[in-house]
């Protein structure tokens, strides 16, 4: 049974530690002398491991399950989490000691090879430990060097450089000499690096070839016949990030929504990138503009082609996929709280609609040049032989009519009502006529009283 806050707190130390357990690994271990640390148990490459997240109630509940899924993920990639988060603390105490690039040199007395330390790890997604990428690119700028002075370069024992240079060289990175004591040099890396390159990509390659296997499994599975629930309730945080990364990642269309405080979901300022060609728009309300790096995040997106509108106050918070997917967080004034995940089609058009009316009465929001936002109306400029036509719509003339008085064809004038549909962002000629009249002709409008000018209509030709 999962662990609850009160279990936990009600929890009495023993002479003995216990364990009390939540899922998927996750304990709780009660110490005799009254503590309660947090513990993961997994397997990686066979053995049976534990990694520690803190003690209770510092890490409360939700943080534990929240660092569980993120290292089950992590083991799911062939990543041991214990180990990479050794690998970042020791990156992290690297980088706040010393400051300066790896630099390899042979001062003018001792004539012992010195080493700064190292502040990034290009090679890692190579398999290339820390001490193996310096070793190698002492070697990279010394030409050869010994094992001792590769251990005095790195401060190390004389048994760990030679295991160094060892294991380097059975990865393609280094040769030696045949005599004694052994020389070693680096294999250039156009060579070195891209044979990694090459076999890692062959085992991504041979990974990809599984997906038809793994999808004729799942199609065979109780859960795959089973009809996707209409709404669901998404409660982890982490998986909310999961989501949001995989619709931006999906998307065909168009993205909508409205913006309020606080975030959806903050890391998602980090968001992958969109196929070209979706339309997005956003309305926000003044206590989003208004949150930290908000307007920044905003600026950004509609330098990208994001349409951006800002209404005084919106009644939720959502953002809607293809009109197929809808994120609502069922408290918005809550962060990490239940988000609700809807694919119903009537309450998608519902969604859609208030979208849409929202749309109509809010304010267009640009930038200047120096970043200053700017609100009011749309860019509304069209062709001559658009604008001729705004007049005639918003009178609900047909097109018969239109043609005779504007004095183009059919074919025409299907292209400048396309033009106007899509400058003004409307669905219906209906909407199309009087959006373009309040757009275009604002000052006759001005009074209740006062009608739109058309022009005089002409005569119909006579039949003989």
């Amino acid at each position: 049974m999962p662990l609850s806050d009160k279990a936990i707190l009600k929890a009495k130390p023993e002479s003995k530690a216990r364990k009390l357990f939540d899922g998927g690994g996750l304990y709780v271990e009660v110490t005799p002398s009254g503590g309660k640390l947090w513990r993961l148990k997994y397997r990686f490459g066979g053995r049976e491991k534990r990694l520690a997240f803190g003690a209770y109630p510092d890490i409360g509940l939700k943080l534990a399950r929240e660092k569980r899924d993120a290292a089950r993920t992590m083991l799911a990639s062939g990543v041991d989490p214990g180990e990479h988060r050794k690998a970042e603390k020791a990156a992290d105490q690297d980088r706040l000691r010393k400051k300066q690039p790896l630099i390899a040199r042979k001062p003018r007395s001792s004539g012992k090879l010195r080493l700064a330390s190292v502040s990034q790890r290009p090679l890692e997604p190579l398999g290339i430990g820390e001490l193996e990428e310096r070793t190698y690119r002492t070697l990279l700028v010394q030409g050869m060097v010994t094992a001792k002075e590769i251990a005095d370069a790195l401060t190390l024992s004389l048994r760990k450089a030679q295991q160094l240079l060892d294991d380097i060289e059975s990865k393609g990175l280094a040769s030696h000499s045949p005599e004694r004591p052994r020389r070693y040099i680096a294999v250039p890396p156009e060579l070195a690096i891209e044979a990694l390159v090459g076999q890692r990509q062959v085992v991504l390659e041979l990974a990809r070839s599984t997906i038809p296997e793994l999808k004729k499994q799942a199609a065979k599975s109780a859960s795959a016949r089973m009809p996707e629930q209409p709404v669901e309730v998404i409660t982890n945080h982490a998986a909310l990030g999961q989501i949001l990364g995989q619709l931006r990642q999906t998307v065909q269309e168009e993205i909508f929504g409205f913006q309020r405080p606080p975030w959806l979901y903050r890391k998602d300022v980090n968001r992958p990138e969109m196929r070209r060609g979706v339309r997005i728009r956003s309305i926000s309300d003044a206590g989003y503009i208004a949150l930290p790096g908000a307007l920044t995040l905003l600026r950004s997106e509609v330098e990208k082609g994001e349409q951006a509108r800002i209404f005084p106050t919106l009644p939720i918070k959502m953002l809607v996929v293809d009109r197929r997917v809808a994120l609502i967080p069922l408290n918005v004034e809550d962060q990490g709280g239940p988000t609700l995940l809807v694919r119903a089609p009537a309450l998608l058009d519902a969604l859609y609609e208030l979208f849409e009316m929202t749309w109509a009465r809010a304010t267009p929001i640009a930038f200047s040049r120096t970043g200053a936002m700017e609100t009011g109306k749309p860019d509304t400029q069209v062709s001559e032989t658009a604008a001729q036509m705004i007049p005639l719509l918003a009178a609900g003339l047909n097109d018969k009519a239109i043609v005779y008085e504007a004095g183009i064809s059919i074919a025409t004038l299907n292209r400048r009502i396309a033009e106007l549909m899509g400058r003004f962002g409307t669905r219906t000629r209906f909407q199309l006529g009087w959006r373009a009249a309040l757009d275009a002709f604002p000052e006759r409008l001005a009074a209740p009283a006062q009608t739109i000018a058309l022009p005089p209509l002409k005569a119909p030709p006579r039949r003989r």
